[in-house]
């Protein structure tokens, strides 16, 4: 059977993704490794809801890389590439760091942020829908509904998880890491930004009636 352009671009899509997936795919595996923990140790009940609110979320990410559309265009060359799997890969960092012994109310703040954080992040994700990408590339052109708000809420959203579980790890290392995460994120949107701008001409406009991360500051 003859493979038309379309399904040629889909399938290379995927198997460029396999990498991505397979990651995903572990942390799936390590929020339920978590939760069986917890409900063992008779753990924090927000803190068992923001671990499975995380296999829901990794598991439409897994989703939504399997149904995307293929890239329009991609950045070039490797620093852009880079950007993307630092951004991704860097919060993981977290988990080397020895966990810290919280009070009760701390417990309660960081696993309230951290879930606040991931349920955003999943309306984020399904209204990017087959948009979704986590290197530099463009797919479509997504200007409505949160992204109306900022340019990148799904990275905001993203920062509010890590912040609020910034706090379960020893200090001052876990806010090197916050430090380093946010840091990240600044090359990752300037190159997903430039794309965009290549692919739709009309991005540039967009951006100058958004803000980049935070409404009135960034």
């Amino acid at each position: 059977m003859r493979v038309n352009a379309a399904q040629k671009a889909k399938l290379y899509d995927l198997a460029a993704a396999i990498p991505m997936m397979a990651w995903l795919v572990l942390g799936i595996g390590g929020s339920l490794l978590r939760i069986t923990q917890m409900l063992d140790a008779h753990g924090d009940v927000l803190a068992i809801c923001s671990q499975l609110a995380n296999v829901a979320f990794l598991s439409l990410l897994t989703l939504l890389v399997i149904i995307r559309c293929p890239a329009v265009r991609k950045a070039r060359g490797l620093l852009p590439r880079g950007a993307g799997i630092v951004g991704v890969l860097l919060p993981s960092v977290f988990l080397a760091l020895p966990r810290a012994k919280l009070t009760p109310a701390m417990a309660i703040f960081s696993s309230a942020t951290a879930l606040l954080g991931i349920i955003s992040a999943i309306f984020i994700a399904c209204w990017l829908g087959r948009s979704f990408g986590i290197l530099p590339q463009a797919r479509s052109l997504v200007t409505e509904g949160p992204y109306s708000v900022v340019r990148h809420p799904l990275y905001l959203a993203e920062l509010i998880v890590v912040f609020g579980g910034m706090w379960q790890f020893d200090y001052p290392w876990s806010f090197c890491a916050m430090f380093l995460t946010i840091t990240a994120q600044i090359p990752r949107m300037h190159y997903e930004e430039r794309v965009l701008m290549e692919a739709f001409p009309s991005y540039r406009d967009y951006a100058d009636r958004t803000a980049r991360l935070l409404p009135g500051i960034y």
